[in-house]
């Protein structure tokens, strides 16, 4: 694990901010990061899509270099050449395969309990715990649960393991101090990419944009605008 350089990836004197793009997680929906996108509200563009795959009008999950592509494509249709990407849970798995495949779009990269290989006996009972809950309840959230059965299942074989080392972005990787399950995977996040650091959010749960939300954005104010 490497601290990025000062200079890395800092903002050019004068420049607008870069725009932050924020990519939920597996049961959350954009408006997850709402504490997040009113803290920040006016200090730089912000976006908050679904993660492709997972909206519920979608036929099916694509696989992670997929969904990856198609953000790629949003963001260009958006006009954004280059952004900082903050992704949580699959949504960091995507966001690490995105920073992976098109280098040149991410300015800087904030993964919050991202996984490289997600384990699969904890993905298996994830999954069968999630069966047990009412879709309506889910639908409730703006969430389909046939899309996070089948979003569980493709983390099951994802391995993100041979991407890790084109990431060129300054990354900062996050997880909760009560997350234990994420905080191996957080490890190999930050071993693995050259330009990584890692900080364990004391008194955080799994999903900092919902439990954390202060400690977020400071956490990204200070990675970001620096």
């Amino acid at each position: 694990m490497t601290e990025a350089g000062a200079d890395a990836g800092a903002q050019a004197p004068g420049a607008d901010p870069t725009p932050l793009v924020l990519l939920h997680g597996v049961g959350q929906a954009p408006m997850a990061w709402e504490d997040v996108v009113v803290a920040l509200y006016g200090s730089r563009r912000l976006l908050t899509p679904w993660v492709p795959g997972l909206r519920p009008t979608e036929q099916q999950v694509v696989a992670l270099s997929d969904s990856a592509a198609a953000l790629d494509q949003q963001l260009m249709l958006e006009g954004m050449h280059q952004v900082d990407l903050c992704g949580l849970s699959y949504g960091a798995m995507v966001a690490t395969r995105l920073a992976a495949d098109f280098p040149e779009r991410v300015r800087r990269l904030v993964l919050i309990a991202g996984q490289v290989r997600p384990p699969r006996l904890a993905m298996r009972a994830q999954s069968a715990a999630l069966r047990l809950v009412p879709a309506s309840r889910l639908a409730d959230a703006g969430v389909s649960k046939e899309r996070l059965l089948q979003a569980l299942e493709m983390s099951r074989s994802a391995d993100l393991t041979d991407a890790l080392a084109r990431i060129q972005a300054p990354t900062l990787v996050l997880v909760g101090a009560k997350d234990k399950a994420n905080q191996p995977g957080a490890r190999a996040l930050a071993d693995g990419i050259p330009s990584a650091r890692l900080r364990i959010v004391e008194g955080a749960g799994h999903a900092l944009n919902e439990d954390a939300p202060k400690a977020l954005v400071e956490l990204l104010r200070d990675f970001l605008d620096t």
